[in-house]
């Protein structure tokens, strides 16, 4: 069992490290664009067929975490090229936040609906922001989304089964100090504090 285990482990690894090495070379070579985003979430995809090495047995929501667990799989030593899974349960949602670096998203297991908001105000008064939902999209087996630094999304985990996504980003959330969470309702948003509870 601890044999296998291990063996199982080891291709884990040596599969993030492909799937990483490709999409370096893909933003290396056509910059940060939708259309290069587009072919890092599509080799996420890919990589996300792998149930055998990803699945929500190995990556659970642990106890004593509120509603999800964050799972760091790769990253540069620089801090960029953070890879992580993110597995979650019914009633977990985010506010709507930006990442002010570049994400996908793919999902592996279960479904996670996203939505998108537009920023309606030019940006100059500090704390004060005008957002609008403009479409949403759902995050499930074979499908995924792609944010450029300015996007603006929340999470919602509606289905009653456990959830599981990649989250890839241009840079480790720990180290994101201007991520912005907005409240609609009240027109503002405040700087989004880093996940403490990463495992690694």
């Amino acid at each position: 069992m601890a044999e296998a285990k291990r063996s199982l482990e080891a291709q884990r690894e040596t599969e993030v490290n492909f799937c990483v090495k490709d999409i370096r070379s893909m933003i290396s070579s056509n910059g940060v664009t939708r259309s290069t985003l587009s072919e890092v979430k599509a080799r996420l995809l890919e990589l996300a067929t792998h149930q055998e090495l990803f699945n929500t047995d190995i990556f659970p929501v642990q106890n004593g975490d509120n509603e999800s667990s964050l799972y760091l799989l790769s990253e540069d030593v620089n801090h960029e090229y953070a890879f992580y899974a993110l597995s979650e349960i019914r009633g977990k949602m985010t506010p709507p936040h930006d990442h002010t670096t570049w994400a996908v998203i793919a999902g592996i297991e279960g479904e996670e609906l996203n939505k998108f908001y537009d920023r309606l105000d030019n940006g100059k008064d500090e704390g004060q922001a005008q957002i609008r939902e403009s479409h949403s999209e759902v995050v499930g087996v074979g499908t995924g989304v792609i944010l450029m630094p300015e996007d603006i999304h929340s999470i919602h985990c509606l289905v009653e089964q456990p959830t599981l996504n990649f989250h890839f980003y241009g840079r480790s959330i720990e180290y994101l100090p201007k991520r912005k969470a907005f409240n609609m309702a009240e027109g503002t948003y405040k700087h989004f504090p880093a996940n403490p509870h990463i495992y690694k």
